[in-house]
């Protein structure tokens, strides 16, 4: 919790999981949707002068700006793997007035260090997907809407729905991602 608080984000309590969110097992193959599929996005260099500067900025306008949060309701969801394992599970939290998702986030539990993203964001309502992304000389952040039309995501999803990502002694993945199947 300290490093969401880090980042600028806050646990919501008592939130619970609607049903129908696309799994964040499946979200991780969010960077190979096509724009076709309404995915937009910013890049930028890792050397660009300014950068944490820049990928904040990026961030968080197109969060705005897809619908991931609005400026008066700034909760959304977080793909956070818990503590003691498993797969990740969505998580609801609230961006703080002060942030800083690209620098003191990435750092933490959104990538690898500091402007080297790795996360998974949902609107509440799992219209909105947003994700960073650390690419060989580059970052980026992309909103891809209505995640649920998305061919490249069902393809995966169909796939793991099978079992091929289930792994003896976890709990499985295939039954959470057969239900998101289902129910679009």
């Amino acid at each position: 919790m300290e490093s969401l608080a880090a980042a600028g984000l806050l646990p919501v309590d008592g939130w619970t999981e609607p049903p129908g969110l696309v799994p964040p097992v499946i979200t991780g193959q969010a960077p190979g949707c096509p724009p076709e599929e309404g995915r937009v996005e910013a890049v930028l260099d890792v050397t660009e002068p300014e950068l944490r500067e820049k990928a904040n900025a990026d961030w968080y306008r197109l969060s705005v700006e897809g619908g991931l949060f609005s400026e008066t309701d700034r909760r959304f969801l977080l793909a956070h793997r818990p503590p003691e394992g498993g797969p990740s599970r969505w998580h609801c939290v609230e961006l703080r007035p002060e942030w800083d998702v690209m620098g003191q986030g990435a750092a933490g539990p959104l990538g690898s260090a500091s402007c080297r993203p790795e996360f998974r964001m949902l609107s509440l309502d799992g219209g909105v997907l947003c994700f960073g992304t650390t690419w060989e000389h580059a970052i980026s952040t992309s909103v891809l809407t209505a995640p649920n039309r998305s061919q490249v995501l069902r393809r995966f999803a169909q796939w793991v729905a099978q079992g091929e990502m289930d792994e003896p002694g976890e709990p499985p993945l295939s039954p959470a991602v057969r239900r998101w199947l289902d129910a679009i």
